[in-house]
């Protein structure tokens, strides 16, 4: 593993790493920071200067007079708070505890919870001490919105900001780690200063080559939905194959014996930073048959936000819509959309004005990431206080663990040079993170068992429950490869027949976090569960291939300035340019599964302990292991969880960097992410049990619902 970890904070209280040395241990009620702030001792935040900048070109200090609006100032609660919440979240998901299910509002955090008021007007009078112009704080009192100067805010935290250029776009961050004074320590997590902020994860189908679409006869199979080009056929999943694949069917059609489960009377609201035409969502209902059902669709701007308009994020937050309200059809679906900034990110403006405004959502999917510290160790502070807030506030939040397999950090590029490492937005422990899947039936070559030849009225092809394996499109996996194991991947990575398709760093995200701890739902006495004392990712998979076995998602996005395509899926062109995967996908997915749940529970929170909970026990009783693990199709109906015993999600890496495995066949220089430099561990690998690539497994929808 990489050499460079970072100090993880134990504990579930204790979950982020110390950002200072100077601990809050005063009586709840009283204030920690002294009327008058003293600059005399300085506290330096380590990683607070963003990671990203190891790949950036400095291009030189920002001009003295350079505006920079609405920063965010994290602030910290005392130290006895923090511990009193963080024991409360996980009470309040404990079945038999007087907290379970007993859920808090942003008056309430702020009161029993947050900083204490003279603490934050010490704060805001040494920000204005130095030229801050200081805007609002937020309502639960845990960060302050302010304004100043390149030169002001440079002066005031210690550094020197600059502009930067990564990958042909401009950045600005602090050149060197932020300082404030010692005596605002108790209260104070720092400034985020940077603006490398994570990406939607979204990922286009692989398709054929424009010359085997121009010279083929595509010719469709049944309805649009399934279509072969010349000797390949390509299997899209529509909501009814969903709705098949993972046993909802019996769910609509109330013959569960839970009954009728629709997602009736539920609000799931999806954290966007763009606009999206609500005719594109009534277009993707209509065609895929969810037209009868009442779900509805709200487009909001929550707290007042700056309205984003259209943006290249738009084929993002539609599909976040579009499937969250095909799994739950008759849930409220609410878009909610802010504006992004030099300074800000606006799906985490969303997400702030819908927990700290009292959202009604009983969920929130978010589908974007970047690695752990990539914006430095202040975002990612922010971040996880605001996820906490909302499980507090019985919210379940899903968060896509992201598309770069082992290294989200190079999501994309040809070849991975980071080391493994895992979406900052999803490392929490206060969300649930959603990993991604492929189908293995393509690999065994079982299309015709498990796919029909003919779609039904609404494009259903799915005949039941298809195998899983991890998505994985790179040379890497050993899915990808004939051979024998100890060679094959090398061998195909190095290969100069490979094409530069196969050496990428693409598919469902899995790790261990650097920050944060392993929390105590994520035992180790669960078979596959690594005794690392890291927080480990996924939790959950669903399918989130983009087509590397000939499976992808259906969206609709037709808005052509952002590079939609009319949703006629009559030919290529539209088939295609509709066709996506990630786990992008897989996240409002689970949002919409857990509509359903609160439709016969209520708000359950942050859903993982209960997933862990349920995997505990299928995965400790023997003979459930064996029947789960059956060839049987479709599952056993003992199953909760699909478990994912088969393939990898190792990417091809640069030898000579972290976590990158080679030997005498790396002859072009590239080697495999691998758990050990000197023997071939793929990182990371499927197995029984819990696994880092795959987490407990997909589910059966309806055993799910009965379990929970």
């Amino acid at each position: 593993m990489r050499s460079n970890k970072l100090a993880r904070r134990a504990g579930l209280g204790c979950a982020l790493v110390c950002l200072t040395t100077a601990g809050a241990n005063a009586a709840t009620g009283g204030g920690l920071v002294p009327a008058l702030v003293s600059e005399t001792s300085l506290t330096t935040l380590s990683h607070s200067r963003p990671d990203a900048l190891a790949s950036a070109t400095d291009q030189g200090a920002l001009a003295a007079n350079h505006p920079l609006q609405h920063l965010q100032l994290a602030l910290k609660r005392p130290a006895d708070r923090q511990a009193a919440l963080d024991a409360l979240v996980l009470a309040q998901t404990t079945k038999g505890s007087s907290a379970y299910h007993a859920w808090l509002t942003p008056a309430q955090l702020r009161d029993q919870y947050g900083p204490a008021a003279s603490d934050i007007a010490a704060t805001e009078k040494w920000m204005q001490s130095h030229g801050l112009t200081v805007n609002s704080v937020s309502p639960t009192g845990m960060s302050i919105d302010f304004s100043g100067t390149a030169a002001t805010v440079g002066a005031a935290f210690h550094t020197t900001l600059h502009s930067y250029s990564r990958n042909g776009l401009q950045h600005f961050a602090a050149s060197g780690d932020q300082s404030f004074p010692s005596a605002l320590s108790p209260v104070v997590s720092g400034a985020v200063l940077s603006n490398f902020f994570p990406h939607p994860l979204l990922q286009a189908a692989r398709k054929p080559t424009a010359a085997k679409l121009a010279g083929a006869k595509v010719t469709k199979v049944g309805t649009s939905y399934t279509m072969a080009v010349g000797g390949t056929t390509y299997y899209a999943v529509t909501p009814a194959d969903f709705h098949t694949i993972y046993d909802e069917n019996v769910l609509f059609n109330g013959s569960s014996v839970v009954g009728k489960v629709t997602g009736a009377g539920v609000t799931v609201a999806v954290a966007e930073q763009t606009d999206i035409r609500a005719a594109d969502v009534q277009s993707f209902r209509s065609q895929f048959g969810l037209s009868s059902y009442k779900g509805t669709l709200q487009l909001t701007h929550p707290g007042g936000c700056e309205d984003p308009g259209f943006t290249g994020d738009e084929g993002e937050a539609a599909l976040d819509a579009e499937w969250s309200g095909a799994v739950a059809p008759d849930a409220t679906i609410i878009e909610a959309s802010c504006s992004s900034s030099e300074t800000g990110f606006g799906v985490m403006t969303a997400l702030q004005n819908l927990i700290e405004g009292g959202t009604t959502a009983s969920a929130i999917s978010v589908s974007y990431g970047g690695s752990e510290v990539g914006n430095g160790i202040v975002f990612l502070t922010e971040w996880s206080n605001l996820v906490e807030e909302g499980a507090a506030e019985g919210i379940s939040i899903f968060v896509s663990t992201g598309d770069g397999a082992a290294d989200i950090a190079d999501t994309g590029a040809t070849l991975g040079t980071s080391g493994v490492n895992v979406n900052g937005l999803a490392s929490n422990v206060y969300d649930t993170a959603v990993g991604g899947t492929d189908f293995g039936d393509t690999v065994e070559g079982l299309n015709g068992y498990f796919w029909s030849a003919s779609n039904s009225t609404t494009g259903g092809s799915a005949n039941s429950y298809v195998p899983e394996i991890p998505w994985d499109n790179s040379c890497g996996s050993y899915v990808n490869w004939a051979g024998a194991r100890a060679a094959g991947p090398l061998q195909n990575c190095n290969n100069p027949q490979t094409t530069a398709s196969y050496q990428n760093v693409v598919g469902g995200s899995g790790g261990q976090s650097l920050l944060f701890a392993k929390p105590s739902w994520q035992s180790t006495k669960l078979p596959g569960m690594p005794n690392d004392g890291a927080r480990d990712l996924p939790d959950i998979s669903l399918f989130a291939s983009n087509g590397q076995w000939n499976h992808f998602y259906l969206e609709c996005m037709s808005d052509t300035a952002e590079g939609g395509v009319p949703c006629t899926y009559t030919n290529p062109t539209n088939f295609f340019g509709s066709a996506f995967g990630g786990t992008s996908f897989a996240a409002p997915d689970f949002a919409g599964i857990a509509a359903l749940v609160a439709q016969l529970y209520g708000k359950v929170g942050n859903m993982a302990p209960a997933l862990y909970q349920i995997g505990q026990i299928q995965y400790t009783n023997s003979r459930l292991v064996q029947q789960c693990q059956t060839t049987s199709f479709p599952a056993n109906p003992l199953c909760v969880f699909h478990n994912v015993a088969v393939g990898d999600n190792s990417v091809a890496c640069q030898a000579g960097t972290p976590n990158c495995y080679t030997n005498a066949l790396s002859t072009k220089g590239i080697g495999v992410t691998s758990t050990s430099t000197s023997t071939l561990s793929p990182a990371f690998s499927a197995g029984v049990g819990y696994n880092l690539a795959t987490g407990l497994g997909s589910v059966d929808i309806p055993q799910l619902l009965l379990n929970f």
